[in-house]
This record gives C-alpha cells, sequence and structure tokens, in this order.
C-alpha cells in the first residue's frame, strides 16, 4: 500500500515538473515586445504613414491618432486593447481579420498581427 502512494506521488511530482518545462520553455520563446520599438513602426508603417489615415486625431479616422507621440495614450483611452481578452481586442481584431488598413494599403503581415497579439497578452506595456 505504501509503495503505490509512493510511485502516486512520484507521478504527480514528475507530470508537475513537466507541465512546468512546458510552459517556461513557452513563455521563453516569445521575447518581451517593446511598444516603441516594435509597435510603433508597425503603426507608423500601416496606419500613419504609409496610408496616412491615424496621423493626427480628426474625425475622418474617428479621432484615433496613432502618430507616435499619442499613439500609446489613445490606444488606452480608446480601449482598442484588452489584455483580459487580447484575441478581441478591437486593435487586433482589425488588423487580424485586414480591415485595417483599408485597401489600397497592404494588410499587415502574419508576423506583423503577431507581434501586435504578443504586446496585448504581456500587458500592452508602454515600454
Amino acid at each position: 500500500m505504501r509503495s503505490k502512494k509512493n510511485v502516486a506521488v512520484f507521478i504527480c511530482i514528475v507530470l508537475f515538473c513537466m507541465v512546468q518545462m512546458i510552459s517556461c520553455t513557452h513563455s521563453a520563446q516569445i521575447p518581451r515586445i517593446s511598444f516603441s520599438k516594435d509597435i510603433i513602426p508597425i503603426l507608423n508603417a500601416s496606419c500613419v504613414l504609409n496610408s496616412g489615415c491615424h496621423l493626427g486625431g480628426n474625425g475622418i479616422n474617428q479621432n484615433v491618432n496613432l502618430d507616435s507621440a499619442d499613439a500609446y495614450h489613445t490606444i488606452i483611452v480608446k480601449e482598442l486593447v484588452s489584455t483580459a481578452n487580447p484575441q478581441a481586442s478591437l486593435l487586433y481584431s482589425e488588423v487580424r481579420s485586414n480591415e485595417m488598413p483599408p485597401p489600397p494599403a497592404p494588410a499587415l503581415s502574419a508576423t506583423q498581427q503577431a507581434i501586435i497579439l504578443y504586446w496585448i497578452e504581456q500587458g500592452a506595456l508602454n515600454n
């Protein structure tokens, strides 16, 4: 009876360690996403400079100013991200569905979309 209990405890410990190793490996594969170094260049290339749609806060773009100086403030105030449900974030869902940027601007690449999602999943920090 005692050896069965020891085996069960041993198996639980091994499974726990395996789960921890898998989760550590997964999180180690995704680097910390920086708003200023990773997100701003995507926004500038796709939403601000290339299309010109979100340059400045005018009525044309529903006052969504994604110019570098105001982008983070706008994203937070306009609730464009949800760290509780990153995939449902308006910012992510718009670029994932290829609604933004609108044609003729090219859609964001899968890598750019993933960077935005990872940034939101990591807490959408102003870093």
